[in-house]
């Protein structure tokens, strides 16, 4: 199991013994809170089965979802590594199998396996484009080149049939836009020809035109 979480992959089997060990694994349901935005990042959330979901809720009451990981994965690395808190509340998206790996483990592998800091790396940097990218579409683009966007990073990720988080409300709240204008967003890009919308999914047709969609100044 935690041979197959990304972070872990090239660690030898005597290491994952210890991890185990130190982080025995969980059980719990959907909906479960796993960290609380703000809160000492004291551990790394590791997800073996299963699924979290990343929300943040603004001043207003107003609730952001920010993203949704499926299993296998391991989430929330910068808040540990730069000691601050969670970047945001993690709540389990189905029934999941979790470990919480105390800080002191992420360390040392950084500092041990070559493999775990390059994929550390790789995540942050990726992080930081995607925060930049999010950054000008919420500042300049439209409602449907923001929601295009969107689809195009989830269809990179699970393939053309994209499942919608919370369903349409689910999408509004990650791109941080209202249900009805991303309900108006996905007739247009249907209207063109881009996708096709089912009952809590988004079916990408034409991906090279959706991206040329997302990224209007291309």
């Amino acid at each position: 199991m935690l041979a197959d979480v990304p972070l872990l992959a090239t660690v030898d089997r005597e290491r994952l013994g210890r991890l185990a060990e130190v982080a025995p694994a969980r059980t719990v349901e959907a909906d479960t809170v796993l960290a609380v935005h703000g809160d000492p990042a004291t551990h790394l959330i590791v997800v073996e089965s299963g699924g979290v979901t990343a929300t943040r809720d603004t001043v207003t009451g107003r609730r952001l979802r920010l993203g949704e990981f499926p299993a296998p994965c391991a989430v929330d690395k910068a808040a540990v590594l730069d000691g601050g808190g969670h970047t945001a509340t993690w709540l389990t998206s189905a029934r999941s199998r979790v470990r919480l790996v105390p800080a002191a483990e992420l360390f040392a592998l950084v500092d041990d396996v070559p493999a775990a800091r390059r994929h550390v790396l790789a995540h942050l940097a990726r992080r930081l484009r995607d925060q930049q990218d999010d950054l000008v579409r919420t500042t300049v683009a439209d409602g449907v080149t923001r929601t295009a966007a969107w689809l195009v990073r989830a269809a990179a990720a699970g393939g053309a049939r994209v499942l919608l988080p919370g369903a349409q409300q689910g999408l509004a709240e990650a791109i941080g836009m209202t249900r009805v204008s991303v309900n108006r967003a996905l007739r247009t890009l249907a209207d063109e020809g881009l996708v096709a919308v089912e009952h809590g999914a988004v079916v990408v047709l034409a991906p090279e035109l959706l991206m040329l969609r997302a990224n209007p100044g291309v």
